[in-house]
């Protein structure tokens, strides 16, 4: 029997075995989604909480796990932006692909800065399908799953995404943004 199994037959070891295994996983979700380290702490707890409650309706023959806990996890993300009419998302370690080597500390932090400004005005669809694809390192499939949305539409939003961003920025991009990854953090509950 795999853990999900034992979760779902109601074993509150496994469960817990789940959430360690988990944790950094719906953190690092809600914190590039909501950019507040605090909200993140909070989404954690209420998403495995939901997992709790609601682990009996996953069905593993409809997709992976985290394919699933990543669901939730963006859906409560979205719903709580949508409490807060906050549209915004800081990505702070997002430097344009056009910075080169040789240009001034100061003059690529403002580089970064007009990235982020630029991101932080895509529409609530466009940014998250960015999250997922640039932070997180999801598959198309795997995106289309969770936003319950095809392939295609995912794709068309990353394209649309990127044409902003660059319109946006003008010279400081000549491809889309390079987006990399936010430290990693290990979540202590």
């Amino acid at each position: 029997m795999d853990l999900i199994s034992h979760c779902q037959a109601g074993d509150e070891e496994a469960f817990a075995a789940l959430f360690h295994q988990y944790k950094n996983l719906v953190y690092k979700t809600a914190y590039l989604m909501l950019d507040s380290a605090d909200e993140a702490e909070d989404v954690l707890q209420e998403v495995f909480l939901q997992v709790h409650r609601s682990l009996s309706t996953f069905e593993p023959s409809k997709g992976a796990f985290t394919t699933w806990l990543y669901r939730v996890t963006v859906n409560h993300c979205l719903s709580q932006q949508r409490k807060r009419r906050l549209l915004t998302v800081s990505l702070e370690k997002i430097p344009p692909s056009a910075v080169t080597e040789h240009q001034s500390f100061q003059d690529r932090l403002e580089d970064e800065e007009a990235v982020r400004q630029a991101v932080s005005r895509l529409s609530e669809k466009l940014r998250t399908v960015v999250i997922l694809r640039h932070y997180l390192e999801l598959s198309y499939a795997e995106i289309a799953q969770i936003l319950n949305i095809p392939v295609g539409t995912v794709k068309s939003r990353l394209d649309l995404a990127f044409k902003t961003l660059r319109k946006e920025l003008g010279t400081l991009t000549g491809d889309a943004p390079a987006l990399c990854t936010v430290p990693q953090r290990e979540v202590a509950k």
